[in-house]
């Protein structure tokens, strides 16, 4: 199963977990693709044939970004928007995810995960905070994953605790995963 990463982060340059995350899952070519929006469209004008292309060529796609302001990046919601068009990944006589594609998600979460909780600051857990994506897949007709969360990053996170993230990231990926159809 060839995994597509989408990736989402308009300062990645500073950001210390995504930016490790996709040092470390580079290492594996022939099994992750790396496709990083901000990187390829600094103007937000998305090559949604190229785009489209990429999502046909795997079976798995992995949405990952910072969650801030309890959502994603606006670049991975313009992706979401202009590349899952109706008549190609839905719609009548296109159903390209129907039974043959999984979606899942890699958030780094700056708080602890007790804050995420409904005794915590955030009153929810990450879970419905995300449903908005399991929606999405479940729309689509997907597999959807569970989402691989790193919590708590800040600067106080030491560069063992990043290699060790990245390292469970990419074992994430390589595994192969069991999906709630």
């Amino acid at each position: 199963m060839k995994t597509l990463v989408i990736a989402a982060h308009p300062a990645l340059e500073t950001s210390r977990i995504n930016r490790k995350w996709l040092e470390e899952i580079r290492k594996y070519p022939e099994e992750i693709t790396v496709s990083s929006l901000y990187e390829k469209y600094p103007d937000s004008v998305i090559d949604i044939a190229a785009e489209q292309a990429l999502v046909e060529a795997h079976d798995r796609i992995i949405l990952q970004f910072p969650f801030y302001w309890f959502n994603c990046p606006p670049l991975m919601k313009q992706w979401l928007d202009e590349v899952l068009l109706e008549g190609w990944a839905y719609g009548e006589g296109s159903w390209l995810f129907e039974n043959k594609k999984t979606i899942g998600l890699a958030v780094s979460v700056g708080v602890k995960k007790k804050d995420y909780s409904p005794s915590g600051e955030y009153l929810h857990d990450m879970n419905t905070l995300l449903l908005p994506f399991e929606m999405t897949a479940r729309y689509l007709k997907s597999g959807y994953e569970e989402p691989f969360i790193h919590y708590g990053v800040n600067s106080r996170t030491s560069e063992e605790e990043l290699r060790e993230s990245a390292e469970r990231y990419a074992k994430h990926l390589l595994k192969a995963t069991e999906v709630n159809v």
